[in-house]
């Protein structure tokens, strides 16, 4: 009997994963992301985009938009570490850096493209990173690819944080990163009482907040903002 060939293993597969309920298939949104899109010729209520603000079909933005690719063309050209970096880029990252009251920013072109690039640039081999048991995706696989050991702490538990924190300090650096709002539950990490075992126990501190951006705070800045501790977290992912 012949081994089975590359589409016979792939077929095999998905049926295998369609047996399991977890095929996914994309659906394809006619028009502007808004409260109700259509998909499939039918009107159809969203409630899993991240356009919390609508700001993904706001008329300035895309009046703007329209003016940046009139004057700067339709992309960079090259990577930023090449060619690619434009002035458009730098103007940003100063405007974000004072909305975010931080020292400085770097713009990423997606949320997971930040957290693995930062995770990955910032841990290595000879450090450790303590991660909430929720923590999105993207702050996972940031941590995996570091090559960091990863020490993964129950929810919201900030007795399991400090015992893992007690139980490991031999490493060159010490990283704890949390969502501020966590993306599935909806609800709101305990920052305050993690910085303060990250300051008791010589660690950095790096918030994800994605889901909290534009929503808490006086200016929309985030959970950090909302709770004063704009000088205590080390790195801010927005």
């Amino acid at each position: 009997m012949r081994e089975p060939g590359f589409r016979d293993t792939l077929i095999c597969r998905l049926e295998e994963i369609k047996g399991k309920n977890l095929y996914r298939r994309i659906q394809s949104v006619e028009g502007p992301q808004e409260e109700w899109v259509t998909i499939g010729g039918q009107k159809t209520l969203s409630l899993s985009s991240n356009n919390y603000l609508g700001l993904a079909n706001h008329p300035s933005l895309k009046k703007a938009a329209v003016q940046a690719v009139k004057e700067l063309g339709c992309g960079a050209g090259a990577s930023r570490l090449i060619s690619g970096s434009m002035l458009a880029h730098k103007k940003l990252e100063i405007r974000l850096a004072q909305f975010k009251n931080t020292e400085s920013a770097l713009v990423f072109p997606t949320g997971y493209h930040a957290n693995l690039g930062t995770l990955s640039a910032l841990m290595g081999q000879g450090d450790i990173i303590f991660s909430d048991a929720l923590n999105h995706a993207s702050i996972i696989d940031g941590c995996r690819l570091s090559g960091a050991n990863i020490k993964v702490f129950c929810h919201r538990d900030m007795d399991h944080l400090k015992k893992l924190l007690k139980e490991h300090t031999a490493y060159r650096h010490r990283l704890i990163v949390v969502d501020t709002v966590f993306s599935m539950d909806g609800d709101i990490a305990p920052l305050s009482d993690i910085v303060e075992l990250a300051k008791t126990h010589n660690a950095w501190v790096m918030v994800d907040e994605a889901h909290a951006t534009g929503v808490f705070g006086p200016t929309g800045a985030g959970i950090v903002e909302k709770l004063g501790l704009s000088q205590d977290i080390d790195i801010q992912m927005g």
